[in-house]
């Protein structure tokens, strides 16, 4: 099972695919966290949504690039990313600045190699594509993000966006 969610900050896609993860047969259960903790701001998040897993029976694995070959996700696992949009920006400026095109093709060489391995792949992603005209590299960030979206939507069998809580589905 393939299934991309994707909605605005805060509005609750992270829990709907937590709880989308849980109901899948896969085992074990992971969840591939990909934002770095640069910041107590960001640990301090992190310790939440621990927090909130927490007795869940989710591995947490912290990874901020290639997950194709990443040997604490086993083969036949259910794999939770969280999140699409932060993988993207760790691969388009970890080291330097990389092209988009560079950075679509790194990532989805990595998603089709880890969808080799595992039976289900949950994949969370913001909605940055309605908040108006960019320029420069913040386009160029979007505009990669929106192609792996494209992309991963097409090869989902379920397309989700959550909006202030209502989960609203387009595929199927």
């Amino acid at each position: 099972m393939k299934i991309l969610i994707f909605g605005q900050a805060g509005s609750g896609k992270s829990h709907y695919a937590e709880e989308r993860l849980s109901a899948l047969t896969g085992q074990p259960k992971i969840y591939a966290a990909m934002s770095p903790v640069v910041d107590d701001e960001m640990r301090q998040r992190v310790m939440r949504h621990r927090a909130m897993r927490a007795g869940r029976g989710f591995v947490t694995v912290e990874r901020e690039g290639d997950l194709s070959g990443c040997e604490e996700i086993p083969a036949g696992s259910s794999v939770m990313i969280e999140s699409l949009t932060a993988w993207t920006a760790n691969v388009m400026f970890a080291d330097g600045v990389k092209c988009r095109a560079e950075v679509v093709r790194e990532i989805w060489g990595d998603l089709v190699g880890l969808l080799g391995r595992v039976r289900d792949v949950v994949i969370v992603a913001d909605d940055v594509f309605s908040g108006g005209e960019c320029e420069g590299l913040t386009e160029e960030y979007v505009r990669a993000l929106a192609e792996l979206a494209v992309r991963i939507g097409g090869i989902a069998d379920e397309v989700t966006e959550v909006v202030a809580g209502v989960c609203v589905r387009y595929k199927p």
